[in-house]
Formats: structure tokens, sequence, C-alpha cells
């Protein structure tokens, strides 16, 4: 019982957490969005993705290995031995890249706040997988969601009391990161270890690179995958262009954040459970987390389907609903990916670093070929229809490579009965909303009508019932 006792206090403490982090950045961007306006707002957030992107690049893929790595690493010092290496060569390779960057400014095209926030951004990141392979759930809540979301909306609140422009804001981006850093240095000062020659020659340290090696490509495509839309945009469409689109595309990417929410105790858990040969468990903790993803996914979708151009006006301002149609099929493309639920992962789970590389590389190809002619030709419609396509193409492939290389099916008939429920049921709602009955009602009465008949309908046909407590107590047998 200590499992599901962890289990489940740990990922409601990442799903409070995550919720928290959720509400502060809708804030955070609301305000950013009202006192800077469209185009500065777009300046704003393009400098923060290329920090996303550069922080990829000098993790090494060490933020995506390590979790594994320390989930299947009983002893504390070999732990103690891969933290700690991971660090040193995390900062030395932020260090090269900052360096570059300062030497020659056009490269990246931003401020050097946003330069050197790259240097604590990378190590924060490395700092959360941390905390997710020791599954120390709270340490990531406290001082990555709550206490750093908190400092940075008190910052740029600070901030607008006595500036009336952008200039500046890049510091406030700075600052943010630093003190999150700092926090995580000093919780975490009992995890390092000196590290001599002989460690790096030891067979823990080459299974774990050459795990890595991959991982490392899959982040950096990844990050690229999730960001290079709006870096290609750049060059295509207007600064006004850009800051609508990257409105919609953060409200969109609320929908992943499920997975955010579970994957922090999914991962390590898993990864044991596949080291240790018992499959059937693996596949009832993978069927009914994607099940229940699902579900959450489309209270989300079902959102921002019927609700967008009022959800856009409520989070930021009616000189962002332009972009309505393009959140629609970003949240389609996200909608796909959470209910697929943790297809990747679960590739990571069983080691299979390589073909998720292969993988990866494949569907960024295929969606870089799209993004480019889309963008060019079709702005911010182009863009959003080549991010949907990139999806599907990497989560198919995924499924077939788990069946067909390692006999992994992560699904049960239960899923696809949630599946064909879910569809009705969005089709009932979409023939609701045709009629006179929604056109006077607000549309927080409406989204509240459609979520009681959504969650009714799925305890009246035994979607959700008693069987999903088996995903707490699979490790009984």
């Amino acid at each position: 019982m200590v499992f599901v006792s962890s289990l489940a206090k740990g990922s409601l403490l990442i799903a409070a957490g995550t919720l928290y982090k959720i509400l502060l950045t809708i804030l955070i961007d609301k305000y950013l969005a009202t006192h800077l306006g469209v185009e500065d707002f777009g300046k704003f957030k393009y400098g923060i993705t290329i920090v996303l992107l550069l922080s990829t690049l000098c993790t090494l893929g060490f933020n995506s290995s390590i979790i594994r790595s320390l989930a299947i690493q009983h002893s504390f010092d070999k732990r103690k031995i891969l933290i700690s290496l991971s660090l040193v060569l995390t900062a030395i390779m932020t260090f090269l890249v900052v360096s570059l960057g300062l030497m020659a400014p056009s490269l990246f095209g931003v401020d050097s706040p946003f330069l050197y926030a790259t240097v604590f951004f990378s190590l924060n990141t490395l700092y959360a997988s941390i905390y997710s392979g020791m599954e120390r759930p709270k340490l990531k809540v406290f001082i990555n969601d709550i206490f750093g979301f908190s400092a940075y909306l008190l910052f740029i609140w600070v901030y607008f009391q006595f500036f009336d422009q952008s200039v500046h804001i890049a510091q406030i981006y700075l600052a943010y990161v630093v003190i999150v850093f700092v926090f995580n240095l000093l919780v975490t000062k009992s995890y390092y270890k000196k590290i001599k020659a002989i460690d790096l020659k030891r067979k823990l340290i080459k299974e774990y690179t050459s795990y890595t090696m991959p991982l490392f490509g899959v982040s950096v495509l990844i990050i690229l995958s999730a960001n290079l839309d709006k870096v290609v945009l750049n060059f295509f469409v207007s600064e006004e262009q850009l800051g609508i689109y990257y409105s919609v595309f953060n409200i969109s990417n609320l929908l992943p954040l499920i997975l955010t929410i579970l994957v922090f105790m999914y991962l390590p858990r898993m990864s044991r459970f596949l080291q240790k040969g018992k499959k059937i468990k693996a596949t009832l903790l993978s069927s009914y987390s994607s099940k229940w993803t699902m579900i959450m996914a489309s209270v989300f979708f079902g959102a921002i389907f019927f609700y967008g151009k009022e959800i856009i006006g409520l989070l930021y301002t009616n000189d962002f609903v332009s972009g309505v149609k393009v959140l629609q099929i970003l949240a389609f493309g996200q909608w796909i990916n959470v209910s697929l639920g943790f297809t990747g992962q679960n590739l990571l789970a069983l080691g299979d670093s390589k073909r998720q590389l292969y993988i990866r590389l494949f569907s960024f190809t295929i969606g870089l070929i799209l993004l480019y002619f889309g963008a060019k030709y079709y702005g911010n419609l182009g863009a959003s229809i080549s991010i949907l396509a990139a999806l599907i193409c990497s989560n198919l492939l995924q499924i077939v490579v788990l069946k067909k290389i390692h006999n992994f099916v992560g699904y049960r008939r239960q899923n696809f009965f949630t599946l064909g429920i879910v569809v009705l049921i969005g089709l009932f709602l979409s023939y609701l909303h045709k009629s006179t009955f929604f056109e006077n009602l607000h549309f927080v009465v409406s989204m509240s009508i459609d979520l009681v008949i959504f969650v009714s309908v799925l305890f009246m046909v035994n979607v959700i019932g008693k069987k999903d407590l088996k995903v707490l107590k699979i490790s009984e047998g």
C-alpha cells in the first residue's frame, strides 16, 4: 500500500502544482499582453522560445535520461554520481553555447538577458528531472511551480509599477530563473559527489551515456517540433500575427500539461515494472492512464472547440480573437497527443532511446517540410496544420514500434470503448449547440452544462467505475 499511497499523493501534488502554475501563467500572459501589446508580447515570447531551444541543447539529453536512470538505481552513492556528472556537463555546455551567443549577438537574435537566462533555465530543467527520478514531487512543486511562478508574477507586477515599456522586461525573466536556481541548488546540496577519474570508467557511466546520447537528439527534436513553428513564422508573418499565434499556442499547450502531471510519477514506476518483467502491470498502468488522459483532454478540447473566441478574449484581449481557428487546430492535435497517452515514455521506460530518436527525426523532418510551406503560403493556419500532422505521425510510429519490436500494447478494449463514447458525446453536444437554447446563455454557464452532460454520460455507460481503482492497486497483482 506504500506504492498506492505514494503514487496517489505524488500525482495529486503534481496536479495541484501544475494547476497553480497554469493559473499564474494565465495571469502573467494576460498581464504582459495587456501592458506590452500584441507586437511586444510576441517579441518577448519569442525570446523565451529561444531560451527553451538553447536549454534543450545545453542539457545534452540528461533531462530525459536521468529520470529512468535514477529510478532503477538503488544505490544512493551511484545516484549522486549520475546527478553530479549531469549537472557538470550541462553547466559546461551551457557556458559554451551562451558564450557563442554573446560573441555573435545576431546568431540567436535575442537580448543578452535571455542568453544569461538560458544558463539557469537549463539547470532548473535538469533539477526538475532529478526530482522525478528521485520521486521527490514536493521539491518540484514547491520550488519550480509554486515559489517560482509566484516570484515571476511578483517581479512582473513590480516592474510595471515603475516602467511602462518593454525595454527591460527580459531582465525580469532572468531574475525569475536565477532565484529558482538558487533554491534548487540549496535544497539538493546532499545530492552531489566529487567525481574522480576512476568513476568515469565505471560501467554505470558507460551505460548512462550510451542511453543518454540518443535521447539528446530526441530532446532536441521534441523541443524543435514544439517551438520551430514560432521560429519559422518569425520569417514569414508580421509581429502582430506572431503575437496572436503565441497566445493561441499557449492556450492549446494547456492540454499536454495533463501528461506532465502524471509523467512525473508514471515514468519511474513504468521503468521499474518493465525492468522487472512485470508486463501485465505495465500494460494495466498504461491502459488506465491513457483512458484518463483522454477523458481529461476531451474536457479541455471541448471547451476550446465550442468557446474558443470567449476563452481568448478572457485570457488575453479581443485583439487576439482572430486566431480562434488556429487555436482549434492546435488543440485538436494536442487532444490526439494526450489521448494516446504515454507512447514516448513507454519507449523510454523500455530503454529504447535509439528508436525513439529515429521516430522523432522522421516526424520532425515531415513536420519541418510541411511547416516551411504551410507558414510561407498560409501563415499561422498552415503552421498549425503542420504541427497537427507531425504529432499524428510521431504517435503512430511510436505505437507501431512498441507493438512490432517490443510486443507491448498499452491499450485495452476499454480505451476504444472510451474513445467511441467521447466521440458520440462530442457529436451530440455539437448538435445541441446549434439549437437556440445556448444563444442567450453566458459561455461559462453553457460550458458547465456541457461538462455535466459529459461526466453524466461517462458514469451512465460505466466508462468510469470501480475498475479504475486498478491503476492504484496493480502493485498487488
